[in-house]
């Protein structure tokens, strides 16, 4: 599984705010604590008088007690839903619903990064797939056998890809790969490998198993190029793939 998705699977950051909701909560439970403790103190010597000190100070010491501590029991439970909220609202910001794998938003804003920072931008290779005839699949199967086949090859993507790769979802069937630190020979046989792995792997059906093949169109990030247009050279070479046999690779100009 490549290092992008499995950063995708662990627990969501806490936001930024949340350390300073806590400090605020803090504050309240505390000050809370002790005027409770002050008004029961008062609250004791008029009932039971100035002789009965140990009765004062055993009640003194319970009421903040109990009060600090359902108190802190109830902001750690809120703390606890906020952290898996976020979580879930990360999960559904940069991961496509259907294949689990980052989503187009992840996609974009990684290869910016990669740009941005500066450290082996020019050498990243990129590659654009797209299952071959997959129209023909939700017609003959239908819509839900063809939702299982993109998770299908999208799983396996994710799986066969070296670590450092981001795989990616960016449009219905179209699955982005992107290294940034492979010499293009050497990424140009991978995807070959990849196509291979996915021939040789049928998607099960309830009609029996079903061949799937996928296309690829490739481009290397060219000095300086922006990301819109290293995208539309792989989308171009991709469908010069899909006019020249399918289930094939082919490199952009």
């Amino acid at each position: 599984m490549s290092a992008e998705q499995a950063k995708l699977d662990t627990v969501a950051r806490r936001p930024h705010g949340l350390p300073r909701s806590i400090i605020r909560n803090g504050i309240f439970v505390v000050s809370g604590s002790i005027i409770a403790s002050l008004l029961l103190t008062h609250f004791t010597f008029i009932v039971f008088g100035d002789v009965d000190y140990t009765g004062t100070m055993i009640a003194a010491f319970l009421i903040p007690l109990f009060v600090a501590g359902t108190a802190y029991g109830w902001i750690a439970l809120l703390t606890i839903r906020l952290d898996q909220s976020n979580a879930a609202l990360d999960h559904l910001a940069h991961c496509d619903p259907l294949t689990g794998i980052a989503n187009r938003r992840r996609a974009m804003a990684t290869l910016d990064r990669w740009a941005s920072d500066g450290q082996g931008a020019d050498q990243c290779c990129l590659a654009i797939a797209d299952i071959d005839f997959f129209k023909r699949i939700n017609d003959r199967f239908g819509h839900d056998v063809g939702d299982a086949g993109i998770v299908h090859v999208a799983h396996m993507m994710a799986v066969l890809s070296p670590a450092p790769w981001l795989v990616a979802s960016i449009a219905g069937e179209e699955i982005l790969l992107a290294s940034r630190d492979a010499c293009p020979d050497e990424f140009v046989a991978q995807i070959e490998e990849l196509r291979d792995a996915i021939a040789d792997t049928p998607l099960i059906t309830n009609a029996g198993p079903h061949g799937l093949t996928v296309s690829f169109g490739l481009a290397q990030w060219e000095l300086e190029e922006p990301i819109t247009r290293l995208m539309s050279r792989a989308d171009k070479a991709l469908y010069r793939a899909k006019q020249t046999g399918r289930n094939r690779v082919e490199l952009a100009a």
